[in-house]
């Protein structure tokens, strides 16, 4: 079964995520990751293989809401050995920011922000969005955020989420539903 791993059988099987957890993820984070993606397969937001590899996107609404990526990310991060990342696709952040505020959510989210830092390559040469966009985010004023939103990259990831952020992401996919179904925008 560890040919499930290469891109050449992902492309043949489009796996699901199920099946390939067990290859990067072992004990607590397994069963973390595993309830997870039954939260979302619960509430409607079915992760499906996204053509990339070791890649997952959930849709709500017929647009993204999230990816999750497996054994990698697509921006350089200080966190060492990335097992998995969980990257909300949070379109409609601003109608729902005082909730986020109130129920003390604001730390995950500017800990998750992706820096323009991410795109600077083996050279040291700025290449993408740098040198990034400064941006108010949940009443903080944030200088050099990733701006380059090519690629389905987005600017709020969780590397290796634990059960206390991966309890935030819930609710914050919540806030985000909530919103679309509402038809709130920024």
């Amino acid at each position: 079964m560890f040919e499930i791993l290469t891109l050449k059988t992902q492309r043949e099987l489009k796996p699901k995520i199920e099946d390939v957890l067990p290859y990067f993820l072992d004990s607590e984070e397994l069963e973390t990751a595993l309830n997870f993606i039954a939260h979302l397969r619960t509430n409607k937001m079915n992760p499906r293989w996204a053509g990339v590899h070791n890649t997952w996107n959930c849709n709500y609404k017929g647009k993204t809401i999230c990816f999750i990526r497996l054994g990698t990310t697509w921006h350089a991060t200080n966190s060492g050995n990335v097992k998995w990342e969980v990257s909300p696709n949070l379109i409609n952040i601003n109608a729902y920011e005082k909730e986020i505020i109130y129920e003390n959510m604001q730390n995950y989210i500017w800990d998750g922000l992706v820096y323009c830092k991410s795109c600077i390559n083996a050279n040291g040469l700025q290449r993408g969005c740098s040198p990034g966009a400064n941006k108010t985010v949940l009443e903080k004023d944030i200088t050099g955020l990733c701006s380059g939103f090519f690629n389905g990259r987005k600017p709020i990831s969780f590397v290796n989420p634990d059960g206390t952020a991966i309890i935030c992401i819930k609710r914050l996919l919540e806030l985000e539903k909530q919103a679309r179904t509402e038809n709130r925008t920024e």
